[in-house]
């Protein structure tokens, strides 16, 4: 098969500037400024650009990006520190780290595809299996990278990227060397396929903070127990998986009425021997039950929705209905307990003494004084919504930022109180717009604040004391910032000047960003 990838068209001279000479080229790179990230990180893309749309060698170009790659490894995770797992939209530091991070992989990719494209462009070939897959594994590695970055920052991969990861895989396979790959890295090019198509299966815009470097741990630890199959006969279609390796999707979920996708070229991806290595391990360490639980999102916790997610899918829990309102929005639990605070100032006898007089009273109720604007409110388009949560959707802008794990209030048109829920998807859309899903525990919140009376000095923090959703507990449930509790702790809980001395009992979930947990008075 031939090769369709997309290059920078190589027709400049290389500028004056850049040094082609191994040793000088080496000097320049290692004389880079680390700690000044930003600078260092253009430093490097006007190199890899300039190199890239130069009249020069593709071995030649590669020489040079193999000396530059050290530092780009560094300067990868630099920036990555900076805009990694931030809320949406991203703040201004954190989207430009982001688009240069971009840039980075894209330019290191580009010179990887251009070698690639220049010895299989060639009518007769010599050493294919010698001199291919190394720089077919570094281009679809960047390709990973780049995947990484968008599931870290909840964005969509760009177009054409899986067209290329495909089609690249393709033409290892048709040639006969996807076990071969990086010796240095001891990974090969069926290595880096796979952990992209696990790691879109793993439902990444759900997943929370560090979770996606935890998937790509747990794939690289558990290296060769993927199958990728042209045919389903004698497996079981329940675990099966599929990707057009001629298509620009992620591969899909295998079941009835689920709708191909788009290619003739179709292959079958396997996770039973990776679902069964996972789930002894996890019998293994005797947390077997823990790990159902969502109450601490540790690796045991983690690893247990992946199985379910690659050993079976799940369905639907409750039917969405299509809805076309609104709601207001704050994100945060300091956000929550200021305007749970705000609602129960309210008072329903002026509303109703408005109407009497004629006045028009707004159905959905957004505080717009400048203290609630400064601490984020505002109002998402619902665009379904089930028993439990509700898919949300905002067009650029806005003042309240948001991501999987944050626990958010939510206000329903009419409503008094706020809804309590917790982020648990969210991607970035065309033109800087978000959609996420929330999944609502709690019908009203109570603001209060919560000290530990033991162990370190410290201030007492904002919390919520929160209802359970489907009345499934009545044990008092309080809502907190992340590595409050502990088992048996004791606290001192103000309630607007009424002071109670209670005990950590269970908790519930803990994420990033809050801990839910049980108490009961001590």
């Amino acid at each position: 098969m031939a090769l369709s990838l997309s290059v920078p068209v190589s027709t400049r001279s290389l500028p004056k500037e850049i040094e082609t000479n191994l040793k000088k080229a080496r000097i320049w790179v290692e004389s880079l400024p680390l700690t000044k990230t930003i600078e260092s990180a253009n430093s490097m893309i006007y190199m890899l650009e300039s190199i890239n749309r130069s009249k020069l060698a593709a071995e030649e170009r590669i020489e040079l990006v193999d000396i530059y790659r050290p530092v780009i490894t560094v300067l990868l995770d630099e920036l990555e520190a900076i805009f990694a797992y931030s809320a949406l939209p991203l703040p201004q530091k954190q989207l430009n780290a982001f688009e240069l991070s971009h840039r980075l992989l894209t330019e290191c990719g580009y010179a990887y595809k251009m070698l690639v494209l220049e010895k299989t462009g060639k009518m007769i070939m010599f050493n294919a299996k010698k001199n291919l897959p190394l720089p077919i594994y570094r281009t679809l590695f960047y390709f990973r990278e780049l995947m990484l970055q968008c599931y870290k920052t909840y964005h969509p991969v760009p177009p054409g990227v899986w067209q290329e990861t495909h089609a690249l895989y393709h033409y290892a396979e048709e040639q006969g060397f996807v076990g071969e790959g990086d010796a240095e890295a001891k990974a090969t090019i069926l290595d880096v396929y796979v952990d992209m198509l696990m790691l879109a299966l793993a439902d990444p815009y759900r997943l929370m903070y560090k979770e996606v470097d935890r998937v790509v741990e747990v794939l690289s630890q558990n290296r060769g127990f993927v199958d990728i199959l042209s045919s389903a006969e004698g497996v079981n279609p329940q675990r099966l998986f599929v990707t057009a390796l001629d298509g620009d999707q992620a591969p899909k979920v295998l079941i009835q009425g689920n709708q191909p996708p788009a290619g003739q070229v179709l292959r079958l991806i396997d996770p039973t021997r990776l679902v069964d290595r996972l789930s002894q391990k996890l019998k293994a360490a005797g947390n077997a039950n823990s790990a159902k639980s969502r109450a601490t999102h540790d690796l045991n916790d983690l690893i247990a929705r992946l199985l379910r997610l690659w050993g079976d899918p799940p369905k639907r829990q409750f039917r969405r209905n299509p809805a076309d309102s609104g709601v207001a929005l704050c994100s945060g639990i300091k956000a929550i307990s200021y305007f749970a605070e705000l609602a129960a100032t309210e008072n329903p006898e002026a509303d109703a003494e408005a109407i009497r007089e004629g006045r028009t009273i707004p159905l959905l109720k957004i505080p717009q004084d400048p203290m609630s604007q400064m601490i984020g409110v505002e109002e998402w388009q619902v665009l379904n919504q089930s028993a439990n949560g509700v898919r949300l959707h905002r067009e650029s802008g806005g003042n309240v930022g948001v991501t999987v794990g944050e626990a958010v209030g939510v206000r329903f048109v009419g409503g008094r109180s706020w809804n309590v829920g917790v982020v648990r998807w969210l991607t970035l859309l065309e033109g800087n717009a978000l959609e996420f899903g929330v999944e609502l525990i709690s019908p009203t919140a109570h603001s209060i604040t919560i000290e530990p009376t033991m162990g370190n000095v410290s201030k007492p923090v904002p919390a919520l004391l929160i209802a359970p959703l489907m009345g499934e507990s009545a044990a008092d449930t309080v809502l907190t910032t992340a590595e409050v509790f502990s088992d048996l702790r004791e606290f001192e809980i103000n309630d607007a000047g009424d002071l109670s001395h209670v005990r950590a009992t269970t908790l519930i979930e803990r994420t990033s960003r809050f801990d839910l947990f049980q108490f009961q008075a001590s």
